[in-house]
């Protein structure tokens, strides 16, 4: 068993905050505690309590307590838990959200793999006490990487923003008897907006000819979606090829049951208060083409866009004869 404290150093020796903030804030530092714990997989193995606030400007403790009896049988990740947090928590890596979705991706799975590794290096009995911190550290920097903990982290430092009173916060690594096991690591109040994200949109996904059967489409001016299926899922969309959308109005293509169309398609994602990646506005660009029962149609666009490809073709071998 061990405690994080985390200690809000208010000046002119004050002892109170706003309530509303200091709950705020504390909800914020918890869903850190639970996405860290998550990605450490010691849900359900563990859990935190809260024992009296001191003065001294205000400091909190958490208590770490792991649920299993045999102790042989605890995780190191356990163990130094509350050392991962006090690194999490203080240290600044990156205030922004990784907004690029294939970039994100790939980002995500490599921490994910060194986070991974990471953590067998943390169970190997046989390394020593320097080489456990060595791993501490750098395994608090790939977690502090992952946007949900960059988020809850941004709401914590923009709640305590709000409170004028607060002028620096720590967090430090105590025993069992409230002593201090490690040096606080202490964040000032002109620091705080380095962990502060000031723009959590994240870049469209666009896939370029992908298949869509129309279950509804529109057939008349407006800006009303279309329904459809894409991936054996329902979605609604925006039909935002204004050349197909004249030839759907003007009756020059029809549609029937199991009619599809090859076009790209656009999905705007924005990131919920909870740090999930969720699906916006989905947007249909470039129809190239439309099956009608087993027929294969064509649009203007595409046949225009050969015809250039064959023109350009022509024009560069005319002019190497």
């Amino acid at each position: 068993m061990e405690f994080l404290q985390l200690h809000y150093f208010l000046k002119d020796e004050l002892h109170s905050v706003d309530a509303f903030i200091n709950n705020k804030a504390e909800y914020e530092l918890l869903r850190i505690f639970k996405e860290v714990t998550n990605i450490l997989d010691l849900e359900g193995e563990l859990q935190f309590e809260t024992i009296a606030i001191e003065e001294g400007g205000i400091k909190a403790f958490y208590k770490i307590l792991s649920k299993k009896k045999n102790k042989r049988r605890i995780k190191n990740a356990l163990i130094y838990l509350a050392g991962i947090l006090s690194v999490i928590i203080s240290d600044v890596v990156s205030d922004q959200i990784n907004t690029d979705h294939e970039y994100e991706k790939l980002k995500k799975e490599e921490i994910q793999l060194r986070i991974e590794q990471l953590k067998r290096e943390l169970e190997n009995e046989e390394a020593s006490e320097d080489e456990k911190t060595l791993v501490i550290e750098n395994l608090s920097v790939y977690i502090a990487e992952t946007n949900k903990v960059k988020l809850f982290k941004s709401n914590f430092y923009s709640t305590l923003l709000k409170e004028e009173k607060i002028e620096h916060v720590s967090t430090q690594r105590l025993n069992e008897n409230l002593e201090p096991i490690t040096n606080e690591n202490i964040v000032p109040r002109k620091d705080f907006d380095k962990f502060i994200l000031h723009s959590v949109d994240i870049d469209p996904d666009y896939k370029e000819s992908e298949i869509i059967e129309i279950v509804s489409p529109v057939l008349k001016k407006g800006n009303m979606k279309w329904k459809g299926i894409y991936n054996d899922l329902p979605i609604s969309f925006y039909m935002r090829d204004g050349e197909f959308l004249t030839s759907v109005i003007n009756k020059e293509i029809s549609f029937s049951n199991g009619t599809s169309i090859i076009a790209d398609i656009e999905f705007e994602q924005k990131m919920n208060d909870d740090g999930e990646i969720e699906i916006g506005t989905i947007s249909i660009f470039n129809v190239t083409d439309v099956f009608e029962d087993s027929k294969r149609i064509e649009t203007k666009r595409k046949r225009r866009n050969r015809e250039l490809r064959n023109q350009t073709k022509m024009d560069f071998d005319n002019e190497n004869e």
